[in-house]
């Protein structure tokens, strides 16, 4: 059996992935930046590790095969960190790496953290790891996140498609693919979800559903910029949340992909879907 490494299993995608491995009684070793936060089980070894190359992070990492590397916190050094993680990966003598890239993910992508992805993405290859790498597109859960907390989306996407996902499917596809590696191993898979959605309609479906009147306001850029500075960012950021919509505007990030259902074996989640399993709307009896 392959020893499992999972990072980032204090956060949402990272802590689900450890609990489905866990729930199959599999061994795996937890990496976390705060091993305090990260939560115990009987199947886990918790180890600290950063995002860097330290003799520290190295021996940390000993004794992996296949490590799920969930990608860094969002920053303007985030390239640097993952290539320096990278380097103590390679020296730790891990083999296979499953990466959480972006759904395409490309150096001259609109929306602006695609592009360290692509790097981070060119990187593993060019130190010869074997890879598998989960192109996830932005998660439907985002969108229904803003829509109910603010009653409205905003943002320059005009009437631009998104094949967003469930971030439980990501979760799901990640699980499954560490369990059964070899199966997986030099591919790049794109994880959307079943239906391609403009905002419009996600407004739309989100009033239906939950019964509250949820609009679209399509920004122009100038606007979208002048109201989220409401939110005190840096620029990087307000550049990041911007062109999450001109990116959806201009088209790239539309297209439904199979490959969630490749790998679990059933359809990926809806919108709706999502808003049954946070109890938001009734289950469907038929």
């Amino acid at each position: 059996m392959l020893m499992i490494g999972i990072t980032g299993v204090t956060g949402k995608l990272g802590s689900y992935v450890a609990d489905l491995v866990d729930k199959k009684g599999i061994a795996s070793v937890h990496l976390a930046r705060s091993p305090e936060r990260a939560k115990v089980y009987a199947s886990a070894e918790i180890r600290k590790m950063v995002y860097a190359n330290t003799p520290e992070v190295v021996e940390a990492l000993k004794g992996i095969d296949v490590l799920l590397m969930v990608s860094a916190r969002e920053n303007p050094e985030r390239v640097k960190e993952h290539k320096s993680f990278l380097d103590a990966v390679k020296l730790a003598g891990i083999q296979h790496i499953v990466y959480t890239s972006f759904y395409g993910a490309d150096e001259k992508a609109t929306f602006t953290l695609s592009r360290d992805h692509a790097q981070t993405e060119a990187y593993i290859k060019e130190l010869g790891f074997t890879y598998t790498f989960l192109r996830d597109n932005f998660y439907l859960d985002l969108f229904i996140d803003i829509a109910l907390e603010n009653g409205e989306i905003r943002g320059p996407a005009g009437s631009g498609l998104v094949s967003a996902v469930a971030r439980k499917d990501t979760s799901r596809v990640a699980a499954e693919i560490l369990l059964h590696a070899k199966k997986w191993e030099n591919q790049t898979l794109n994880l959307t979800g079943p239906e391609d959605l403009s905002m419009e309609e996600i407004a739309t479906l989100l009033s239906r559903a939950t019964k509250q009147l949820i609009t679209y306001v399509d920004e122009s850029v100038e606007e979208a910029y002048e109201s989220r500075k409401k939110w005190p960012a840096q620029t990087w950021e307000y550049d990041a949340w911007v062109s999450t919509y001109t990116a959806i505007k201009v088209g790239e990030q539309a297209g439904v992909s199979t490959d969630v259902e490749k790998v679990l074996g059933y359809p990926a989640s809806s919108l709706l879907d999502i808003l049954r399993d946070r109890k938001l709307i009734e289950e469907e009896h038929d």
